[in-house]
């Protein structure tokens, strides 16, 4: 077995070896997950294929007598949190207990040494029955040197939704949020807005509950906002984002949700913010409501509205008032999100001694399969 490594938009990679990747990176997310949310195929390949200069991405494949059967991707950011690497790895059900997951994760450590970056980060995705420390990909990073920096909980809310709750929920809300006026933009944002946008997100990282992980804040500005903006655009995206101030002007809050094109039957609930100086007049439960109503205004004018089944959305489980927020609104648990962290000498002597175990004396098959049956997505 041999783990090739190759720029996501590499054109060579993207004509010859994305189909076989993506089917094996799918096939590890999806097995024992009923509830897996995989970007769907052609989405993962426009992702690839339009990337940003801030973090660029690797693609590995493991590959076995000319089969693809295991996959990983490595997400490098340049702006900032420029100590660490992103990764996921995947390894489908057939490829398992030999040994591919951990060698997928060593030539992530051999990408993370040769650019100089000593931490790794990564998630896995667990069904909420599940018993965590059991499941394959919790067991596999933790025995890899991988610990639990923040435990998410995906929601999703089934459409169409309860309008006349939604209507009394924010009816409510409103005599709360005097002082306060909000839009929401379709479109390219305009400097001011784009400006805006930039000083929430780069604040999303420290503001919301992040628990033991250790990530920095985001370097974004607005012409980060606007290249973001472009790519949406490529992709085949729609975005509405629900931004609101104060009436003094100063920035308050936002909410973003993003309906793709190869996935048209979700709508993909992401950032939402409200700073903390402007918290306790309900503007992110109003953010969040207007936003929809907006996306799904413009959903029957142009005759998608129909095909929707749910706004899908992750958030820590520890962040009480944003959960409470979407449990008012209807959202309910779906799955869990379990986002690990380690020091990648950690990594390297868990995966050296899970190798000399196998190899030791009495170590044949059935003490390599032992060795290596606990994987992240596979092993």
């Amino acid at each position: 077995m041999r783990v090739t490594t190759s720029p996501g938009d590499d054109p060579a990679f993207l004509a010859e070896g994305f189909e076989a990747w993506h089917a094996a990176e799918e096939a590890g997310r999806r097995h024992g997950l009923p509830t897996a949310a995989p970007w769907p195929r052609e989405e993962a390949r426009a992702e690839l294929a339009h990337p940003v200069p801030w973090e660029p991405v690797v693609v590995l494949s493991a590959v076995d007598d000319g089969e693809v059967v295991g996959a990983a991707r490595v997400e490098a950011p340049q702006r900032d949190n420029r100590d660490l690497l992103y990764c996921e790895v995947a390894v489908p059900a057939s490829a398992r207990r030999r040994g591919v997951a951990s060698a997928l994760l060593r030539a992530v450590c051999d990408l993370a040494d040769e650019q100089g970056r000593p931490r790794l980060l990564t998630e896995v995705a667990v069904p909420l029955e599940a018993d965590v420390d059991r499941w394959p990909g919790t067991a596999f990073a933790a025995a890899t040197g991988f610990s639990l920096g923040v435990a998410d909980v995906r929601r999703e809310l089934p459409l169409p939704a309860d309008q006349g709750h939604l209507d009394a929920l924010r009816a409510a809300a409103l005599p709360r949020s005097t002082g306060y006026r909000w839009e929401v933009l379709r479109g390219a944002p305009e400097p001011e807005d784009a400006a805006a946008m930039a000083e929430l997100s780069s604040r999303m990282l420290t503001e919301a509950p992040q628990d033991d992980l250790v990530v920095e804040a985001e370097d974004v500005d607005a012409e980060r906002v606007l290249a973001e903006h472009q790519r949406s655009v490529a992709l085949g995206r729609t975005r509405w984002v629900a931004l609101a101030r104060s009436d003094d002007g100063a920035t308050a809050g936002y909410s973003m949700l993003v309906r793709s094109e190869h996935e048209p039957d979700v709508l993909h609930q992401w950032d939402t913010l409200v700073l903390p100086e402007h918290r306790g007049h309900r503007l992110g439960l109003l953010l969040k409501i207007d936003c929809l109503a907006a996306a799904l205004a413009d959903g029957r004018e142009e005759g998608w509205a129909g095909s929707l089944r749910a706004v899908r959305t992750y958030n820590a489980a520890s962040n009480g008032p944003m959960v409470a927020v979407n449990e008012e609104m209807g959202f309910r648990p779906v799955e869990l999100l379990h986002e690990m962290q380690a020091e990648v000498s950690a990594v390297r002597a868990a995966l050296d001694a899970r190798l000399a175990g196998a190899a030791a004396p009495g170590g044949g098959p059935a003490a390599t399969a032992a060795a290596v049956a606990a994987v992240a997505d596979g092993s």
